[in-house]
């Protein structure tokens, strides 16, 4: 420690016997160091991480939402479920009547895509539906028609600033899109649920038809690129 000492003069005029003799008496002062500049020892270094894309062969993902059945599907860009629709058993009616999909306790009705390509390149999911037909085809059911509504879309992507987007359609024998991701979007897992926003996945039945039961086939397709 480097001490600075400085040296005062106090000059005190006492009158005693001793007249005419000044006494001076001298103090010492300390002032403080002061404190060393700071020397910067940073060092910088570096953090790495590859991420590749998913495999050809990822098991299947399980739904995000409980949306039934799974389709048990593979991959790095998959269907994951999608929803079969049951209208549930109707009297003919004398005008056309829509009926709303049945459901059981906690069920939910959608399709869920994952794409862990990692390229952001997007995708679409279509659907398309046959004619409902009698079990031995003898009979369709005339003029009917099976709604979805726009869905509540959810995901467990960190990035939902770019999301996936889900489409009202009224299904038809020409593939039409339900669910798609534009390029650098729907990256991650993504669930439509039809019914998700309060509308219903409906069919429509005009009057006029045979008394019997009928099945539909619903083909769902998923193009690795947008619509």
């Amino acid at each position: 420690m480097k001490t600075l000492k400085l040296t005062v003069v106090a000059a005190t005029l006492f009158s005693t016997a001793l007249l005419g003799m000044t006494t001076y008496a001298a103090e010492e002062e300390t002032v403080a160091p002061e404190e060393p500049a700071a020397v910067n020892k940073d060092v910088s270094r570096k953090a790495q991480f590859v991420l590749e894309p998913g495999s050809d062969d990822n098991g299947p993902v399980d739904p995000i939402v409980p949306i039934k059945p799974p389709t048990n599907q593979k991959g790095n860009l998959t269907i994951d479920a999608v929803s079969n629709f049951d209208f549930g058993t109707k009297k003919i009616d004398k005008i056309t009547s829509t009926y709303d999909a049945v459901l059981s306790d906690g069920e939910v009705l959608g399709a869920q895509v994952t794409d862990v390509r990692g390229t952001g390149a997007g995708w679409n999911l279509t659907a398309k539906i046959s004619a409902f037909e009698n079990a031995d085809k003898t009979r369709i059911l005339k003029g009917a028609e099976v709604t979805i509504p726009t869905g509540k879309v959810s995901t467990n992507s960190i990035d939902d600033s770019k999301p996936a987007v889900a489409q009202a359609l009224t299904l038809n024998e020409k593939a039409e899109t339900v669910f798609s991701a534009a390029k650098e979007s729907g990256m991650g897992t993504w669930a439509n649920e039809f019914e998700g926003l309060g509308e219903k996945v409906q069919l429509k039945v005009p009057t006029g038809n045979y008394a019997d039961t009928y099945t539909a086939e619903i083909t769902w397709s998923l193009a690795d690129a947008p619509k």
